[in-house]
């Protein structure tokens, strides 16, 4: 750095800031990592229950699922197989024949009967066999005889076909919960399963995210220390840019020009750099203290320029309290950064 370069800000609070912030962070953050596993280890033995009790009810679920299953196949399958026969044999031309040959034969014998009771009725009137009356009796029961068989052969029809229809319908409808059954004890095992899973799970995963939550504060205090010290670097940066572009205490000298004093580093050697070594001045009053600095200010003139007075300060005292802004030349003499110090130089 240049010798006339001010020093750097002090930037010590805002690092102890940022170093402050980064501490409560973490304490944060592993606060929460603490609770996160205190948390997994209550609850793990909890979720463990719960994860047995619902795979229990799984397996129960299961056992009754197969119970279904077997009660389908083993019980119902033979007696639907049964049912389902003996409704088809209702089905058959010949069993139909067989019903209405049954029922002809129980007309014909109850029409029998009748003919037996009404000769003897006739019998007692006096009425012959062999006579017209008694034939036409006879004619009339055979047309009724006639009339019953068919009557009760087309009724037998159609009861047997009634039947073996409901029959069929009974047989089908027997099993039919039984499928459904089946299935929802299955799919209600396979529910109580993954809730099992799940449970069993549980705690792993409220873990998991205290982990997150806490490395989540962690990093954002490490974030905000490290976005403090950026800006402390990028402003000790600016400054350190700023002091090197600024001329040295030489460049000035040069830059003004001063031929007539090439001589020698005296009176306006001193005065060009605001030179404030007393040695090279004469004539100096006190006119008052520098209010923020807290420098005594004074009037004087330079041996080498009588006539021309100048208000500053005096190199030995800025010294004491400013060191860093007071600057050695060659010749031995001592001039000010009045820059540095935010003081004026003035020509009175």
């Amino acid at each position: 750095m240049c010798c006339n370069s001010p020093p750097p800000p002090d930037y010590t609070p805002l690092a102890n800031a940022s170093k402050e912030a980064a501490e409560v962070m973490a304490g944060l953050g592993n606060r929460q990592l603490a609770f996160a596993e205190r948390q997994y280890n209550e609850m793990l033995p909890l979720a463990q229950q719960v994860a047995q009790a619902q795979l229990a009810a799984q397996q129960q679920q299961m056992e009754q699922g197969k119970e279904y299953y077997d009660y389908l196949k083993g019980t119902f399958r033979p007696l639907e197989q049964g049912l389902v026969a003996d409704a088809q044999k209702f089905s058959t031309e010949g069993y139909r024949e067989q019903l209405a040959r049954q029922a002809a034969a129980a007309a014909g014998q109850a029409f029998g009967t009748t003919q037996q009771m009404a000769a003897r009725s006739a019998a007692s009137r006096g009425i012959s066999p062999m006579s017209g009356a008694g034939m036409a009796l006879e004619r009339q029961g055979l047309l009724g005889l006639s009339a019953q068989r068919a009557n009760a052969m087309t009724g037998a029809r159609q009861q047997a076909e009634a039947m073996g229809f409901a029959r069929r319908m009974d047989a089908a409808g027997l099993g039919r919960n039984l499928p459904g059954a089946s299935t929802g004890a299955y799919q209600a095992a396979t529910g109580a399963g993954s809730a099992g899973v799940t449970s069993a799970m549980a705690p792993g995963g409220q873990y998991m995210t205290g982990l997150s939550q806490g490395a989540g504060t962690i990093g954002q205090g490490l974030g905000m220390q490290i976005g403090g010290l950026g800006n402390i670097l990028g402003s000790q940066t600016s400054v350190y840019n700023t002091a090197q572009q600024q001329p040295s205490a030489l460049g000035t000298i040069a830059g003004m020009g001063l031929g007539a004093f090439a001589g020698g580093y005296g009176g306006a050697l001193g005065k060009a750099l605001g030179g404030s070594d007393i040695r090279l001045k004469q004539d100096i009053v006190r006119v008052g203290t520098h209010e923020r600095t807290g420098l005594p200010m004074y009037e004087f003139s330079y041996k080498e320029a009588p006539k021309d007075r100048y208000r500053g300060v005096m190199a030995h005292e800025v010294e004491v309290l400013y060191p860093k802004a007071v600057v050695t030349m060659p010749t031995g003499y001592k001039a000010v950064n009045y820059g540095m110090l935010g003081i004026p130089f003035e020509r009175v």
